[in-house]
């Protein structure tokens, strides 16, 4: 049996670096890993194992993931997809802007073991030719930026937005922002980079809930908890992988590996030792919610691997194989890159999460949440989505289901945010009004505010 960690109650460990805790995973680790250790010595089986090991060991890489199918084979997979579950297809547009997009992944983890202040991770978010957002952790420190400029041109309802968000940072009297708020605010309008000091962060929420039973690292994790994920992902893949067939060779790529792996069998594995991973509620819900083993379709799965001169240059899965009827081609593809030295923005303004709370705080006791949001351009239907929005957050955080019973608890978010605001349950719903605009809300699961009808409840 996997260590199950610390109980709910105990204190966070020390060591959480986010980089270590990022890079430590790694995409292709989680599916190659041991994936390949212990096969028995024959090729192509050899071949695979030797360069997932060695990717595995490395100290930095890098990795591009993004969706390798045709827009034709994705809409002929969303299409049995849907004949399922009766939702509608993708818009045209919409997968266009998905299938140019592509997820940048780089890690490294310093010379040395033992000394977690040089280890650095790094996400890019690209959406065609436009590098949207960019994420950094160095040590202690958590860097961001996105280009919400361009993203703008990519997606335009979005402009109206950050007009409106632009204009509420030069608000003047009692409505100006405080300085705390426009510095960081403008930098991620400018697509400019801004920091946190993610140890202090997790720091203060140790100290915000001592003596309250709580873990605000969510269930105790740490990298010695991401090590036995890792762990286990590789555990429960060696003994599933039955079969490692070469396919034809790939003059760039390499050698074209095909690993075919007993889907039950690998979940097996991850049902008997996941929920031992967690503490807690999450232990609790994970025991409960996971399906029995034997609802587990028996069937084998495909993964493909590409190897040149013993390192490991792309990985392949085919999500269509999961269906019942497999249809069409839903190809998710993992390419690695050169590792890439990571560094620390120089110039980052500081989010500041103390002096940020408590100038928000005295920003909103001013009216100035309403200039910000844009005060009266603000209707019932976009308030009753975001209190959907709040309401399922705050269940979620308390393991409870949304409820009218959460409303007191959300209520003060929306203080001042609009004139003739009135939020108040109506049985099971929530109505919101505007003035003469009303909505009624009926809560639902996700927070997504799709359950919102004009007319009072």
């Amino acid at each position: 049996m996997i260590d199950p960690g610390p109980a709910r109650d105990a204190p966070l460990e020390p060591a959480l670096h986010l980089p270590r805790l990022l890079a430590g995973g790694a995409v292709v680790a989680l599916l190659t890993g041991t994936a390949a250790c212990g096969m028995q010595a024959a090729e192509p089986k050899i071949a695979l194992r030797d360069a997932a090991s060695n990717f595995a060991a490395g100290r930095s890489g890098a990795l591009e993931l993004s969706i390798a199918s045709s827009a034709d084979e994705v809409h002929a997979f969303m299409a049995a997809v849907d004949s399922s579950t009766g939702e509608t297809a993708m818009a045209d547009e919409d997968l266009a802007t998905l299938l140019s997009s592509s997820l940048g992944y780089g890690y490294d983890l310093g010379a040395d073991r033992k000394d977690v202040s040089d280890d650095a991770a790094r996400f890019v978010v690209n959406v065609g030719d436009l590098e949207a957002g960019e994420f950094v952790a160095v040590g202690d420190f958590a860097y961001a930026r996105v280009d919400l400029d361009g993203l703008a041109k990519q997606f335009p309802e979005m402009q109206e937005g950050l007009d409106s968000f632009r204009a509420g940072l030069s608000g003047e009297g009692d409505a100006a922002m405080p300085q705390e708020l426009v510095a960081p605010a403008t930098a991620l309008l400018d697509g400019d980079w801004i920091s946190l000091n993610l140890q202090a962060y997790i720091d203060q929420l140790k100290e915000m809930s001592a003596g309250e039973g709580a873990d605000p690292a969510g269930m105790g994790f740490s990298e010695e908890t991401a090590a036995k994920a890792r762990d286990l992902f590789g555990a429960a893949l060696k003994d599933a992988v039955t079969s490692v067939e070469r396919k034809t060779a790939d003059e760039e790529l390499g050698d074209h590996l095909v690993a075919s792996v007993d889907l039950r069998k690998a979940y097996a594995k991850l049902r008997s030792d996941l929920p031992g991973l967690l503490t807690g509620e999450m232990a609790d819900s994970a025991e409960k919610e996971l399906p029995p083993v034997d609802e587990i379709p028996d069937r084998q799965f495909d993964v493909s691997f590409w190897v040149r001169d013993g390192d490991l240059t792309r990985v392949e899965l085919d999500v269509a194989q999961f269906l019942d009827k497999p249809a069409g081609h839903l190809l998710l593809r993992a390419d690695v890159l050169p590792a890439e030295k990571i560094t620390a923005p120089s110039d980052a303004v500081e989010f500041d999460f103390e002096a940020i709370a408590a100038a928000s705080t005295a920003y909103a006791s001013t009216g100035g949440d309403a200039a910000l949001a844009g005060g009266e351009n603000l209707d019932a239907p976009t308030i009753a989505t975001w209190v959907d929005q709040d309401i399922a957050s705050s269940a979620t955080e308390d393991g409870g289901t949304p409820s009218v019973d959460y409303l007191p608890t959300v209520l003060p978010y929306y203080d001042g945010i609009a004139p003739g605001l009135a939020i108040t349950a109506v049985g099971a719903q929530i109505q919101v009004a505007v003035d003469q605009d009303v909505v009624c809300l009926t809560l639902s699961a996700d927070g997504m505010g799709e359950n919102v009808v004009p007319g009072p409840c």
